[in-house]
Order: structure tokens, then C-alpha cells, then sequence
């Protein structure tokens, strides 16, 4: 690919090219293109934010432009920024992410400040983090809660890969398990944390742009985006401890529908909203 003729990393100090490549992305539809840059910059060519503005004169090679121009044709394809940099910060803890996980969501991270406190207290608590992905939800409880016993199950091999590759580099202790839901495991959790697909396929469309990059099967399902949630819950009693709990990540439009399948499945459910007011979280419990 050529660059376009107006290649953001045509000019060779290091501020005029942090200042065209600003504005090329925000041409390209990136609302947070100066900050974005800054994170590009800083790592390709191994400085801090701060270098950035103290060697503004600075002169770039071939090299460094090179790899410059590389990272901004992808994050101008809308490839997102996490992709590029090869990780992303969640809840306490640095994943390294790939194309082969979804990256992680703010709304997950409060869903892991809301699991976190349904246990405060317990100081050897048995967690479950059903679909993992990236590792993010599972890695999160365990560096919070360190007596926690704490698995993780997950369907895509090259997701799996990568959880696992974060708990070894961040030194955490996580039982990972390949299967479907929570195909294949025993005993009872006191904690069970899921951020299924919930986005429903007819919608695809109507998604950022972004998205696109991200692994199909870790954000849409059938049945409205309900499958998956739905078959959760219909298998959760036998494995949710007497005093358990499961938190939930779901659609916005998906609450109602959740607390009738919970209610079908003989669990209560009640329903959180996220900062903007909307049904996001799913907290369900045995009604025994």
C-alpha cells in the first residue's frame, strides 16, 4: 500500500509528523487522534509522552517513519489502537491482546467491580469466569483476591492461548479449561463472572466500524444475542454454590428477556444498569 499523498509521517521533525498524523486521523473518523497518536509514537520509537514535546525537533529516519506510516494505515482501516499496540490496560492488570480475542470494554470492568464486591469478605472464594477471552475478567479477580481459587473456561483455542499466555506472564495462578460453556467442570462457585456474545446478528450493521476486526464469535449470537446468556443460565443451578452468585454482562435491551430465562431456569435475577442508565449487568442467584 502507498502512502496517501498526504502521508501523515512525511515530515521529518517529530512534531510536524505527530501534528499531520493528527490530523489525518481524525480525517479517517478517530474521535481521540492526537492521544492515540501520542500512544503510537511513544511506543515505536521507545520514548514517554513527556519526549514527545521535549525533542519536538527531534529528526525521524527512514525506519522510524516507516513503522510510523504502517501503524497509521492500520489504525486508519479502523483496526483498533489495542490491536496495533499489542496490549490493553483492564481492571488492574496489563493483557496482551490479539486479533483473536475481543479487546477489552470499560462496561467490563465495572462488571468486575460489581462481582468483586458480591464477595468482599470471603477470603478464599471459588470463582468462574465462563468465556474468558483474553483472559481480562479471570486475571482481574485473581490479581484483586489472591487466596482466590479462580478458572476459566473458553471455546476458541487461539483465545485460550492468549489467556493463558497473559496469567503466565503476570504470574497468575488461573485454571484454564477448553470447552463450551461450562461443559466439563465440577464442583460448585461461589462467584460465576460471564461476558458472553450478546450482540444480536441482525445488527451487525449498526456496529463501529471497529468491531469488524474484532472476532466474530465473541460478540454476536443467535436467538437476539440471548443464546449463549439463555444456555448459561439454564445450566448455572447445579454448579452455583448454595450462597453463590453469577454476574452478567448482557445488551441493553436484553434485561426483561434475561430475568424471564433466569426465572425459567429457577434462579432469581435482578437487573443493573450502566452509567447511562441502561440494562447492562445481570445479577442472578439461586431462589432455594
Amino acid at each position: 500500500m502507498t502512502p496517501p499523498p498526504d502521508d501523515p509521517a512525511a515530515a521529518p521533525a517529530l512534531m510536524e509528523v505527530l501534528r499531520r498524523s493528527t490530523k489525518w486521523l481524525e480525517g479517517k473518523g478517530v474521535t481521540n487522534a492526537r492521544r492515540e497518536c501520542e500512544w503510537l509514537f511513544c511506543r515505536r520509537l521507545g520514548c514517554s509522552r513527556l519526549d514527545l514535546y521535549t525533542r519536538f525537533d527531534m529528526p525521524l529516519d527512514d525506519a522510524a517513519l516507516d513503522l510510523l506510516r504502517e501503524d497509521l494505515r492500520r489504525r486508519g482501516r479502523r483496526e483498533p489502537l489495542a490491536y496495533i499496540l499489542g496490549n490493553q490496560p483492564f481492571a488492574g492488570v496489563d493483557l496482551t491482546v490479539t486479533p483473536a480475542v475481543l479487546v477489552p470494554r470499560p462496561e467490563t470492568e465495572r462488571l468486575v467491580e460489581l462481582a468483586l464486591a458480591g464477595i468482599e469478605g470471603r477470603d478464599a472464594p471459588r470463582v468462574l469466569d465462563v468465556g474468558t477471552g483474553s483472559g481480562a475478567i479471570a486475571l482481574a479477580i485473581k490479581q484483586a483476591l489472591p487466596g482466590a481459587t479462580v478458572a476459566a473456561t473458553e471455546l476458541s483455542a487461539e483465545a485460550l492461548a492468549v489467556a493463558m499466555a497473559n496469567a503466565e506472564r503476570l504470574g497468575l495462578e488461573v485454571a484454564f479449561h477448553h470447552g463450551d460453556l461450562l461443559a466439563g467442570l465440577e464442583g460448585s462457585w461461589d462467584l460465576v463472572v460471564a461476558n458472553l456474545p450478546y450482540v444480536a446478528e441482525e445488527e451487525r450493521e449498526l456496529m463501529d466500524p471497529e468491531t469488524g476486526h474484532e472476532p466474530v464469535g465473541a460478540l454476536f449470537a443467535p436467538e437476539g444475542g440471548m443464546a449463549l446468556v439463555r444456555r448459561l443460565l439454564e445450566n448455572l443451578p447445579p454448579v452455583l454454590a448454595p450462597e453463590g452468585c453469577a454476574w452478567l454482562e448482557i445488551g441493553f435491551r436484553q434485561g426483561e428477556r434475561t430475568r424471564e430465562a433466569a426465572a425459567a431456569a429457577g434462579l432469581g435475577c435482578a437487573i443493573v444498569p450502566d452509567d447511562a442508565g441502561r440494562d447492562r449487568y445481570a445479577r442472578v442467584r439461586g431462589t432455594a
